[in-house]
């Protein structure tokens, strides 16, 4: 009885748990997709934790008072001392400082700035492009 049914379940397109040829596909496709976001959260989280352990430190202080957060609240100010120490958090303080001054800034001053930097950037372009020439030459 159970091979007619199977029999009849193959001719009507097979059985509700079988995966045919496109949704195997779609599968492995959604497998590699998660597999490449959790690859990316992971190099972000190792950037952050190098380039940004002093938002850590601030982040952690905010736990509850607890056995366990003090021992994470001591680590990550133990991380975030041999991340200075190492000149990790220098550009993380340059961007945030950066950002500071742009914030501080009026409409036509960010707009005399951007213009500046275009200006610089086609400088280097040019020299860069000169360089290459005069190496060819």
């Amino acid at each position: 009885m159970l091979d007619l049914l199977r029999e009849i379940e193959r001719e009507l397109g097979g059985h509700p748990d079988e995966l045919n040829e496109a949704e195997r596909r779609d599968a492995a496709a959604t497998r590699r997709a998660v597999a490449r976001v959790v690859r990316a959260l992971a190099v972000v989280v190792a950037l952050l934790l190098a380039f940004s352990s002093e938002q850590l430190v601030t982040w952690v202080n905010g736990f509850e008072v607890g056995r366990v957060q003090d021992r994470v609240v001591a680590a990550s100010a133990a991380w975030n001392a041999l991340m200075e120490e190492s000149g990790l958090t220098v550009p993380a303080g340059t961007v945030r400082a950066e950002v500071d001054e742009l914030r501080g800034m009026s409409w036509p001053e960010v707009r005399t700035r951007l213009e500046n930097e275009k200006a610089r950037g086609r400088e280097g372009a040019r020299l860069l492009r000169g360089a290459l020439f005069d190496g060819q030459g």
